[in-house]
């Protein structure tokens, strides 16, 4: 009778825990992101911004990093293994093709929160350039802090600190690299899907010219500027909403993007197997009473 009793307090147990796990539950999402170059972008030599590189602000997950990966499993998010990837064969005939060339295919799955609660995820692919490069967001700064000398000290304040992305702190940042392709995407869940791109693709600069003139920035630097590999910024910033289950297409003229968001289902806890079990082992007196 005891074990009968304890039986059906346990039965009791599990059923309000299931009620409760679906009262609360949260929804998760598999994202799954193909990111690829145009072979057959344009060829001018037309004028580009010196766009900076995105930021690393606060938290991310960055998927070259296998501590930050581990750490961001605490807030829910996982890397998806690419056996479980949906868009293989996309990827394949990406790859396949001489028009494009495929920059990276990355996979994750995470919570449905807020965009100020979600990880943005750190991205980097394509090719890794030597330091016979350097990156448009050092000539930035180097005419902020021209701008900065001319101006004098009327507007210190407005360029007291000029910091370079690949020099800002981060707890998982080690590797600074210049990749081809870098930035961050974050999804967020609010009456919507969206999803936020903040992506470079990094191209060489064979030669350039300094048209833009700053006041106070010394000859010598302008005369080398041309003898120096630049890295141009081509940048994708963009903001969309999304709908699950339906494949989405971002770009410019450089470069594009393909996002999959796919709602995750846990596999079922088969209740009645586990009741079932239960009661076997309550029938070979492997389970003792609670007092």
């Amino acid at each position: 009778m005891k074990n009968t009793s304890y039986l059906l307090g346990l039965i009791l147990v599990v059923s309000i825990q299931a009620h409760a796990a679906t009262e609360d539950e949260i929804r998760y999402y598999d994202v799954e992101v193909v990111i690829f170059k145009n072979n057959l972008g344009p060829k001018g030599q037309e004028y580009i911004l010196p766009n900076s590189s995105p930021r690393k602000d606060g938290e991310f997950l960055d998927l070259s990093s296998s501590a930050s990966i581990e750490a961001a499993r605490e807030k829910s998010y996982e890397i998806i293994p690419i056996e479980e990837m949906r868009l293989i064969e996309t990827v394949l005939r990406i790859v396949n093709s001489t028009r494009y060339s495929l920059l990276a295919h990355v996979a994750w799955r995470q919570p449905g929160v807020e965009k100020d609660q979600a990880l943005p995820i750190w991205i980097k692919g394509g090719r890794i350039f030597g330091e016979e490069f350097i990156s448009i967001d050092n000539q930035i700064d180097i005419e902020l802090l021209a701008k900065t000398e001319y101006l004098g000290s009327e507007n210190d304040s407005a360029f007291s600190t000029i910091e370079s992305p690949d020099t800002q702190d981060s707890e998982y940042e080690s590797d600074t690299s210049l990749y081809e392709l870098e930035g961050k995407i974050t999804i967020g869940l609010s009456r919507y899907l969206h999803t936020y791109a903040d992506l470079v693709l990094r191209k060489p600069r064979l030669t350039i010219d300094p048209s833009i003139e700053v006041p106070g920035l010394e000859q010598s630097v302008i005369e080398n500027l041309p003898d120096t590999r630049i890295l141009n910024n081509h940048s994708l910033k963009e903001r969309r909403r999304m709908r699950s289950n339906k494949l989405h297409y971002l770009d410019n003229p450089e470069f594009s993007m393909l996002i999959l968001i796919t709602p995750y289902e846990a596999p079922e806890v088969d209740q009645t197997t586990s009741i079932s079990h239960l009661e076997m082992l309550l029938a070979r007196n492997e389970i003792s009473e609670i007092h």
